[in-house]
Formats: structure tokens, sequence, C-alpha cells
């Protein structure tokens, strides 16, 4: 969303930007299936990013399903800039220049690897030996209705995710990273993230080289000299004071 004067739009709090939504919505004026959201600036004078859209209950793995979400997704962000654009102070002469290419997709097919990162693994802070990343960001949990529930790490903030998660249970000469890595729900909802998916692909991709250059599989790859390897590649495996 561009021409946004992003000062007096930052003077607006963040509660006050969900109150103005609720009764957007409560008015009947407006479809907002989600009730929360936030912009964010860019490095570009009066543009900013969106994230308010909700589109559930969409089977990922179904081609006209994802269509149908796609027509959705475009059709609520529309609703939510006129939302914008009505109440919301620094944008009301706001255009809106671009949407994703494609629909996003949070959560879909995961492999069960040797270890299943768990809710518990998440909320106990825990750390393993194997760990080849580490997150610290919260159980986001976007449920069907309107709000989002965050649940965040206690303690030192992070916990961590062993490389048996990117090994897929009983294939060999596999290695996974990303959303489709070994986790329960609750758990993969923290561990999805941008960052961290990165840095499960740089342990990935690193375990692999490492598995051609000694004539092996991933899985017999010593987790202690992968470690070593990323550490060497400026891996943050130590949390950040």
């Amino acid at each position: 969303v561009a021409n946004v004067d992003v000062e007096k739009a930052s003077a607006l709090p963040k509660t006050e930007l969900w109150a103005l939504m609720h009764r957007a919505a409560e008015s009947g004026d407006y479809t907002l299936p989600r009730l929360e959201g936030s912009w964010h600036r860019t490095p570009h004078a009066g543009v900013v990013t969106v994230h308010m859209t909700r589109i559930p209950n969409v089977d990922a793995t179904d081609p006209e399903q994802l269509t149908h979400a796609e027509i959705e997704g475009r059709r609520q962000v529309r609703e939510y800039h006129r939302f914008l654009r009505d109440k919301v102070p620094g944008f009301e002469h706001s255009v809106l220049v671009a949407t994703s290419p494609a629909i996003g997709v949070r959560e879909s097919r995961r492999v069960i690897g040797d270890y299943r990162l768990t809710r518990d693994d998440v909320l106990k802070a825990r750390r393993f030996e194997d760990e080849i990343a580490l997150c610290g960001a919260p159980i986001e949990d976007h449920a069907s209705g309107p709000d989002t529930r965050w649940t965040y790490v206690p303690g030192s903030g992070v916990y961590g995710i062993p490389y048996r998660c990117l090994l897929p249970e009983g294939v060999e000469g596999m290695v996974v990273a990303g959303r489709c890595f070994s986790a329960t729900h609750d758990a993969h909802a923290s561990a999805r993230s941008m960052a961290t998916c990165m840095a499960m692909g740089q342990a990935a991709g690193t375990a692999a080289a490492m598995a051609v250059k000694s004539h092996d599989t991933p899985r017999t790859v010593d987790p202690a000299a992968l470690r070593a390897c990323l550490l060497e590649n400026h891996a943050l495996l130590d949390p950040i004071d």
C-alpha cells in the first residue's frame, strides 16, 4: 500500500487499530474475517505492507481449494484496504499497489522424522545436542475465528530444532527443511517463520554436502561435525543476549 502518511499512522496504537476493526465489522459495512492484524514500514517512503487477511480451512494439496483461496484472498485485500482508507488515520489517501503473487500457505504436508518437535519442547525452551537452528518465535495459532492466539517461549526465549527433524523416518538419502520439517501442529506454528526456515535450509544444504563428500547418506552425518561447520559459516546456534 502506497501514499501512506506513515508518521500519522504510527501514532495510532495497535489496540486502537484493532478496536476500529471490531467497530467496522460490527457496523455491517465491512466484511472483515480477521479482527486484528498489522502493517509494517518498508524502505520506500510512504509504502507499507499490510498483514490482515484470513482464509481458514483450506486444503493446500487441492488445486481447486487453492484457487478459491487466491480469489478470496484478493477480495479480502480490497475490503481491508477500503477499511483502512475509510477508518484509519494516515491511510486516507493510500492506494493499493500490489498483492502477493500467490496465496501464503502456513501449513500442509509435513514429514514424520527421526524426531518430532512438540509444543512441550517449544514452551519448555528445550535444547538438543544435535540442534542445527534456534527459534524464539511464539506459537502463533491462526484459528478459524477472528483473532490470533500467541503463546510465547519462556526463559531464555529460544529452543533448539534437532537435526533429526530434517530426516524423514525410514527414508535414506533425503533431508528436508522449512515448512515440511517434522513437528506437531503447535510446534510448527512457532518454527515455520522465514528466518527459522532459512536456518533449517542452511543446515540441510550443509548436511547434504557433507554426505556427498563422505559418499554416504544424510543420516550418517555426525551432528557435532555439522554444527561445527554451521558455526564456521556464522550460523546462530547460541542465544544472543
